[in-house]
C-alpha cells in the first residue's frame, strides 16, 4: 500500500497553457474582481433562493399531485426493458454526463456575461472529438457493465425468493424490481441523504488517496494532472477511482433503501454536482452561493484543491475539512504550548 505520508501533499500548482501561474494575480483578475464588486451578484443569489423556497413551499401544498405523478412514471418504468436491464444504471449514469456537460459548463463557456466569473484566465471549455467521447465512455461503462453482469442487484420491497432464484443463474440480464412506487417524501429524504452520505465516504478516500504516497502517485495524481480546469476533468479518473466513486454513491443508497425511482432522480443530480465542482466559475447562482454559511464547497474550494491539493478533500460540503483543519490547528498549538 505504500507509507503514510504526512508531510505536504505531491499535488502542485497546476501550470496553464497561457503560461500564467494560478496563484499569480495579474490584471485581468483584477479586472475580474472590479466586475463583481459593481454587479448585482447578491440580488442574482437571493433571487435562487427565494424561487427554491417557492418550489419547496408549492410540492408541499401540491404533494398529492406529485405523488401520482410519481406513481404514474413507476408504472411506465416498470413497463420499460431498458429501466428493467441490469445496465441500465451504467447506461443512465453516461446518458446523464453525455448531456449535463453540454448543456451546462459548455452553454456558460460561449456566453460572454459569464466570462468574468472564472476563477482563473486560464479555466475553458476543452472540445472533445467524438472519437474521444466513445472511448470515454467505453473506458467507463466497462467494469462497471461487467459489475452488473454478474452482480444481483437486490432492491428494497423485493421477494428475497426473486434473488435466490437468480443467483442460480451465473450472467444477469433484468432486475428485480418492487412493486410498489416510493412516497415522495422519502423519495426526497433519500436524495438528501444519500448525498450527506457520500460526501461523508469520499472524503476518507479522497483524503487516504493525497496522504499516502503510493496511493497518489498510482491512483489519484491521474486526476490531477491537467493544464488548465475544464469540466471533463469531472471524468478524468483511474479505472479504481471510477469504481470507488460509484461503489461510495451505490452503498449510500443502500444504506437507506432506496427505491430504484429514487436512484434513478439521484444520478442526474450527482453527475451535476460534480460537473458543476469541475467548471472554474464563481457564478452566482452556483450552489456554493445559494446554500448559506459557506456550508458548499462547490466549484470555488475544489478549484483551489485542484491548485495545490492541500486543503478541501470533501466533494461537496466543507463541515469535514473546517473540522480536519481546525483539529490539526490544536494539535500544533498543544505541541507549541
Amino acid at each position: 500500500m505504500g507509507r503514510s505520508y504526512t508531510g505536504p501533499d505531491l499535488q502542485t500548482p497546476i501550470e496553464s497553457n497561457n503560461a500564467v501561474r494560478p496563484s499569480t494575480k495579474d490584471c485581468s483578475q483584477t479586472d475580474i474582481e472590479k466586475g463583481r464588486q459593481r454587479s448585482l451578484d447578491p440580488y442574482v443569489t437571493w433571487a435562487i433562493r427565494i424561487f427554491i423556497i417557492f418550489i419547496s413551499i408549492t410540492c408541499f401544498i401540491q404533494q398529492n399531485l406529485l405523488q401520482n405523478v410519481i406513481n404514474s412514471c413507476w408504472q411506465t418504468l416498470q413497463n420499460s426493458w431498458i429501466f428493467n436491464s441490469v445496465y441500465f444504471e451504467t447506461w443512465w449514469t453516461t446518458f446523464c454526463f453525455a448531456w449535463i456537460i453540454p448543456l451546462y459548463p459548455f452553454t456558460i463557456h460561449f456566453v460572454p456575461t459569464f466570462h468574468k466569473y472564472k476563477l482563473h484566465p486560464s479555466v475553458t471549455y476543452v472540445h472533445q472529438t467524438v472519437l474521444g467521447m466513445l472511448k470515454e465512455a467505453v473506458v467507463y461503462m466497462t467494469p462497471l457493465m461487467l459489475l452488473d453482469t454478474f452482480m444481483v442487484k437486490k432492491y428494497h420491497n423485493v421477494d428475497p425468493s426473486i434473488w435466490k432464484a437468480k443467483k442460480e443463474s451465473l450472467i444477469q440480464y433484468t432486475r428485480a424490481l418492487p412493486l410498489d412506487p416510493p412516497e415522495l417524501g422519502r423519495v426526497l429524504f433519500d436524495l438528501f441523504a444519500s448525498i450527506l452520505t457520500f460526501d461523508f465516504i469520499f472524503f476518507i478516500v479522497h483524503l487516504v488517496f493525497h496522504k499516502n504516497v503510493w496511493l497518489y502517485r498510482n491512483i489519484h495524481a491521474h486526476h490531477h494532472h491537467h493544464d488548465v480546469m475544464h469540466p471533463h476533468v469531472t471524468n478524468k479518473l483511474t479505472v479504481v477511482e471510477r469504481v470507488l466513486l460509484v461503489l461510495s454513491a451505490n452503498f449510500a443508497l443502500k444504506l437507506f433503501n432506496s427505491h430504484p425511482l429514487t436512484r434513478m432522480l439521484f444520478v442526474p443530480v450527482f453527475v451535476w454536482l460534480l460537473v458543476e465542482n469541475h467548471t472554474g466559475y464563481d457564478l452566482p447562482f452556483g450552489l456554493h452561493r445559494v446554500i448559506p454559511f459557506n456550508l458548499y464547497g462547490g466549484s470555488v474550494k475544489h478549484y483551489k484543491h485542484h491548485m495545490h491539493g492541500l486543503r478541501y478533500y470533501q466533494p461537496f460540503f466543507t463541515y469535514l475539512d473546517y473540522l480536519m483543519e481546525n483539529i490539526n490547528i490544536r494539535s500544533v498549538l498543544f505541541k507549541v504550548s
